[in-house]
């Protein structure tokens, strides 16, 4: 085991949560308690839009390799993150995202339903539809390609303790339904529908520079398959964890 890839690891998750602790602090200590507004700008938050209204969000998403996968390199993937909500009614709105890394990228679209419990506290439910589809392509030396159909139902908890804060636990449920990869003159298709992994969502969102609100926040992800890695999936069959951090500009 490399205990230095483990500390590296454990100094970053815990400069993050002091980043986190903070900002909470911070703003709590910059102005009196004030009553929670009605709304804030939000991705993660389970409220919808308002009428006419598009939400839109520009940002990274930081997602650390498994140790089994790529052995002696350890590597902290990066990948653009654009997030687009639009409203349906009053509860229900529309959610998609896109992730990419040029040569493979991750597009998922699918309804929320959002409710409010009381002033501060949110619930919602989803369920996104998931297309990921990659390419690897080196001239007379590599030359693969895949694509997958995935679906996440999700459900959401959302606290608002400030004017300003927005805070939202997520539960998702990650599941395969189709898969086909090629490399060279060999293709693998199959069609099962089964769950592969489960994932915790962790975010905040508030104000950052001159009223510019921010998502910022982290995803832990326990499955036996992640897109950003499938061209590396041949001889692996175990469930790996996937910590990932993601920081968004609400748009």
């Amino acid at each position: 085991m490399n205990w230095q890839f483990l500390r590296t690891r454990k100094v970053m998750w815990s400069a993050w949560l002091c980043c986190v602790c903070a900002s909470v602090m911070a703003q709590q200590a910059y102005q009196p308690y004030q009553k929670p507004t009605e709304r804030q700008p939000g991705i993660y938050f389970p409220q919808a839009p308002l009428p006419g209204e598009w939400r839109k969000s520009l940002g990274l998403v930081f997602t650390s390799t498994p140790p089994e996968i790529t052995e002696e390199i350890r590597v902290i993937v990066p990948a653009i993150d654009v997030n687009l909500q639009k409203r349906l009614s009053k509860q229900w709105y529309l959610s998609g995202r896109i992730q990419t890394q040029v040569v493979q990228s991750n597009l998922a679209l699918g309804p929320r339903y959002a409710t409010r419990l009381t002033d501060k506290l949110f619930v919602g439910l989803g369920i996104d539809g998931v297309c990921w589809f990659g390419a690897l392509t080196i001239k007379d030396v590599f030359n693969s390609q895949a694509l997958g159909l995935q679906t996440i139902p999700n459900v959401s908890l959302g606290y608002r303790p400030t004017r300003d804060l927005q805070l939202t636990f997520r539960t998702e449920g990650v599941m395969d339904l189709y898969y086909r990869s090629r490399a060279g003159s060999l293709e693998i298709e199959y069609k099962r529908r089964q769950l592969n992994g489960v994932a915790f969502v962790f975010a905040l969102e508030q104000p950052f520079y001159k009223q510019r609100h921010v998502s910022l926040g982290v995803r832990a992800l326990y499955s036996n398959f992640n897109w950003q890695f499938w061209s590396l999936y041949a001889t692996f069959e175990r469930d790996f964890f996937y910590p990932q951090l993601f920081f968004d500009f609400i748009l």
